[in-house]
């Protein structure tokens, strides 16, 4: 198919279509997507479309993207060991009997062979991570593990695709390859990272006193798209560029925003990612070839799983470590980038081997989120009880938030009365946050070192990013009576139990507050009526005449 709109058309109008139906029957919209590829690359006989694929490469950008944002500096300090102890264990433990099975059985040549091993011990950053961000469980313990390990890979990725150009080299020595690598590295580095964090606050500052909302998103999406064309130009992947990025952002205060604002560009393109995953499927060539894909996809499953937990036990408890292996356990789509370069290179299996291969992989793709769901149930039923090496407290893998987030009161609108009711509260040792969306009276908070982020307390995924169900209370400190009821709306759609505090004047906005269950509507009218009656009978009281005395 030559037309891309067309194509786009129909792959939407079908994923729409199929995701509506597998939602009703709780199935997660990632199946759904490689179910449209499947039936769209089978009808129009398409197995790749160079165009999707160019547009599905940027999804993995803005997930690569979105994981900076979490992951600064200070806090890749924190998680060390989950990245570089447990990352470098996993991918070479991994490799390695995959490497044997390629040796013993299959009889690949040394290069393809480490090639196809390091590619399988790859997991899926796409799947595994847009699971665990949703769920919000990516500050638990297996959840920190998880992403310590596909953060490792993700780098590691970089010397694999490396790795092919080496082996396919002729002409170019290997010192001298190493060495421009090196070269390219430290300029990516210099230029996005440190650059970044000098320019970024500067030009953000720039664009936000415009007051508009499309020069800011436009700005981000022009930072993201350009870090990730950078790194691509000097030889890297596109991912290192966006998560450099991203990770510039994660130290400001316009991380909430930032990730609010690119969540649905994110979510799209990953739709687009997961519908040229499934292109790569075959139907009839997978039910001709059903049991050895079986028992291929359960060979890479099992085998993951067993070193993964291996691996995790010599430093977790018993439960943690079977939720990350089981998390772990399929193939990634970087595995499909690597295998793509090494057959472009002549650096790849037998065509029909690697069918198989690939068909096994997708398919552990699949069964993945359906692991995620049951994973509570499944790791009740491998591990009874609790470990003996660990207590029970400590085997806990609920998401572990910040202990601000749950006693903060959050205060939106950081105008003169946000700031009178911040000093009241100060006063009164209650910790809040406050947030503004007009850019000089941000500065100016941000100046006076107050304690205020950047965002559009009107839109539903910046509440998720700040956490605002985990919050005390929320006030709503504004004067704008239709802003007033749109985030009220937002508030009660994404924490419909937080209290929420908000001084009205109109009767009937305070009807409409009360029909969303807004608790404490404070009357203005009330409040400043009682205020001068008070004031007047105060001064009544001073002006009477004193009682005679006889």
């Amino acid at each position: 198919m030559d037309n891309i709109i067309t194509l786009i058309l129909i792959c939407a109008a079908a994923s729409l279509a199929v995701n509506v139906i597998l939602k009703k029957f709780e199935v997660e919209s990632v199946i759904g997507y490689i179910l449209t590829g499947m039936a769209v690359g089978f009808a129009f006989d398409l197995q790749h479309s160079h165009s999707l694929e160019v547009i599905a490469e940027f999804g993995i950008v803005f997930l690569m993207f979105t994981i900076g944002l979490e992951f600064s500096p200070a806090k890749l300090r924190l998680m060390k060991k989950e990245v570089f102890v447990f990352g470098p264990l996993q991918l070479v433990g991994t490799a390695l009997p995959f490497f044997m099975i390629g040796h013993w059985l299959l009889g690949l040549s040394v290069q393809v062979n480490l090639i196809v091993s390091l590619a399988l011990a790859l997991s899926s950053t796409a799947i595994v991570l847009n699971l665990l961000t949703k769920s919000r469980k990516i500050s638990g313990r297996y959840g920190r593990n998880a992403v310590g390990v596909l953060l490792f890979q993700d780098i590691a990725v970089i010397p694999l695709l490396l790795m092919v150009s080496i082996f396919a080299s002729t002409q170019e020595s290997v010192p001298a390859l190493l060495l421009e690598v090196l070269i390219d590295g430290v300029v990516v580095f210099l230029l996005l990272f440190l650059g970044g964090r000098i320019l970024t606050p500067h030009v953000m500052e720039q664009v936000i006193g415009t007051r508009s909302n499309e020069l800011f998103v436009g700005g981000i999406l022009v930072f993201v798209v350009g870090a990730a064309q950078l790194a691509h130009g000097l030889g890297f992947s596109y991912s290192l560029g966006a998560f450099l990025a991203g990770m510039v952002i994660a130290e400001t205060q316009y991380k909430h925003q930032v990730e609010a604002d690119l969540t649905p560009f994110r979510d799209l393109l990953l739709g687009v990612f997961f519908i040229t995953v499934g292109m790569q499927v075959n139907p009839v060539f997978v039910i001709s070839n059903l049991p050895v894909i079986l028992a291929v996809m359960a060979g890479l499953l099992l085998i993951k799983a067993l070193i993964l937990f291996a691996i995790m036990r010599l430093f977790n408890g018993t439960r943690t470590s079977v939720k990350t292996a089981l998390l772990l356990s399929q193939c990634g789509e970087f595995s499909f980038v690597i295998f793509e370069t090494a057959q472009v290179n002549g650096l790849f299996m037998d065509p029909k081997l690697g069918q198989v291969l690939i068909m096994a992989i997708v398919l552990t793709m699949m069964l993945t989120p359906f692991l995620f769901r049951y994973l509570d149930r499944i790791t009740s039923a491998l591990v009874k009880g609790p470990s003996r090496r660990q207590p029970r407290h400590e085997e806990e893998e609920d998401e572990t938030l910040d202990a601000g987030d749950a006693e903060r009161v959050v205060v939106f609108g950081f105008g003169r009365l946000g700031q009178r009711v911040a000093a009241h509260l100060d006063a009164a040792d209650l910790p809040y946050l406050g947030v503004e969306h007009d850019g000089a009276a941000f500065r100016e908070c941000r100046e006076r070192g107050l304690p205020v982020v950047y965002g559009n307390a009107g839109q539903q995924q910046f509440l998720q990013q700040l956490h605002v169900e985990q919050a005390r209370a929320v006030v709503i400190a504004m004067s704008n009576e239709p802003r007033i009821l749109q985030v009220a709306q937002a508030l009660r759609s994404v924490a419909p139990r937080v209290p929420v505090v908000v001084c009205v004047s109109s009767p009937a906005l305070r009807e409409e507050l009360a029909e969303l269950g807004v608790e404490v509507p404070i009357d203005s009218l009330e409040q400043t009526s009682v205020a001068l009656a008070d004031a007047v009978v105060a001064l009544e009281a001073l002006q009477a005449p004193a009682p005679v005395r006889g």
